[in-house]
């Protein structure tokens, strides 16, 4: 009976086996109730990491959890020179949701001292955008067809924006040739309340080939 229990218990175990640096959906969960940053979600099976997701993974496996923002940060404004000129900050990142916060300053206000409507915009396609970029192959890129973006109150303060990636989508951006997703955002100034309401999409193409000469 012992060895029925531990058969099946060993089986129950190979089920469930991720390689590293993958985890599970459940694992993310409780790493982060530990405030500790996952590197990236397996949620249905694992895939092979791009050129992006390998230097994020290297940055978190090396560096201590409160640095993590600050490489992020520093890796992606060195890509996306308006995040950094804007002053977007990268607080959290995996292959399933990003988050970033835009601080109100006065290089980036409106008339009346908010946050202006091309920033809150920035900061929902950067959201949004890094995930997809987190998730596209090597072979192709990514690009922004439609920015869906409602003014719905006045913004007051910075503002935090979060995306996320639905499992079947995650698993589209890794399986398909091309396609396009609508990716949902979130965005909260400092009263809590949402100033705008956004989601983007994405579409992803494979990289032409260069000709021959």
């Amino acid at each position: 009976e012992h060895a029925t229990s531990c058969h099946k218990n060993n089986k129950q175990t190979t089920n469930k086996t991720i390689t590293p640096p993958y985890i599970t959906a459940s694992s993310h969960h409780q790493l982060r109730a530990n405030n500790i940053a996952p590197y990236i979600i397996s949620m249905a099976k694992p895939y092979k990491l791009n050129r992006m997701a390998s230097t994020i993974h290297k940055v978190q496996s090396i560096l201590p959890t409160s640095l993590h923002p600050a490489a992020l940060t520093y890796i992606f404004n060195s890509t996306v020179k308006l995040a950094k000129t804007a002053g977007i900050r990268i607080d959290y990142l995996s292959h399933t949701r990003s988050t970033l916060t835009l601080p109100n300053q006065k290089r980036i206000q409106n008339h009346i001292g908010g946050l202006h409507a091309c920033s809150m915009a920035l900061a929902a396609e950067s959201a949004t955008g890094v995930l997809i970029g987190m998730n596209v192959r090597d072979t192709h890129i990514p690009l922004i067809k439609t920015m869906k973006v409602d003014f719905v109150r006045r913004c007051e303060g910075g503002i935090t924006a979060e995306a996320s990636l639905s499992e079947e989508d995650y698993g589209r951006i890794h399986e398909e040739d091309r396609g396009e997703v609508w990716v949902p955002c979130k965005v909260v100034d400092e009263s809590g309340e949402e100033p705008i309401v956004a989601s983007m999409l994405w579409a992803w193409v494979a990289k032409q080939k260069k000709s021959e000469p």
